[in-house]
């Protein structure tokens, strides 16, 4: 066996004792808070269960990763190999501490906020769909004429005017034909029938 090949062996032994580290550190951390709720501070906990459990377990969660952060980036590097080794395994367990307990933590205290951004998200999509479907500016400015209202403002109208007087918007014409009122979105003309083109 060469010599890289023994660094390279030696090496992969390293990232699985790494792994062992990172594993043991993980259950021993989630092990100490369920501890600390269940055991060192049960009377504490039971006076609200739901909070004060939480904060024990999240609470020392985030001082671990925070603490295993610092210690890596501060102290194991002056050791060579074995610090740097070493650090590595503290710096990857600090990481996936700190985001498994955030997402543990938007799991477990915040359905109710998720359901409420999911269910605004969907009265959102809907508005929008309405708009883009049902509420379009040609179906309004039908709906107020309809209604004797300028398409435009919405002010009401005079019987057969042909401009809005408060907005200044054409609101009807008149046949090219017979010359009769009809409304601006006729098709034809209700007094002969003839075309509005």
């Amino acid at each position: 066996m060469t010599e890289d090949s023994e660094q390279l062996q030696a090496s992969k032994i390293e990232v699985i004792f790494m792994v062992g580290i990172i594993g043991c550190m993980l259950f021993a951390t989630w092990e100490l808070g369920h501890l600390m709720a269940h055991e060192w501070f049960k009377t504490w906990v039971a006076k609200d269960r739901f909070t004060n459990a939480r904060i024990i377990r999240y609470g020392i969660a985030f001082f671990m990763s925070i603490t295993s952060v610092i210690f890596a980036a501060f102290f194991t590097p002056k050791f060579g190999r074995f610090g740097n080794t070493i650090s590595r395994a503290f710096l990857w367990y600090g990481t996936l501490l700190l985001m498994s307990t955030i997402a543990i933590f938007l799991f477990d205290c915040l359905p109710e906020v998720c359901a409420g951004f999911i269910g605004a998200g969907i009265f959102v999509f809907a508005i929008y769909v309405l708009q883009k479907r049902v509420f379009t500016k040609e179906r309004v400015a039908k709906t107020r004429l309809r209604k004797g209202q300028c398409p435009a403002c919405g002010s009401p109208l005079l019987a057969e005017s042909l401009f809005c007087s408060q907005c200044g918007r054409e609101v009807g014409k008149k046949c090219p034909t017979c010359k009769a009122f009809t409304r601006l979105m006729d098709s034809h003309c209700s007094q002969c029938g003839g075309s509005l083109g």
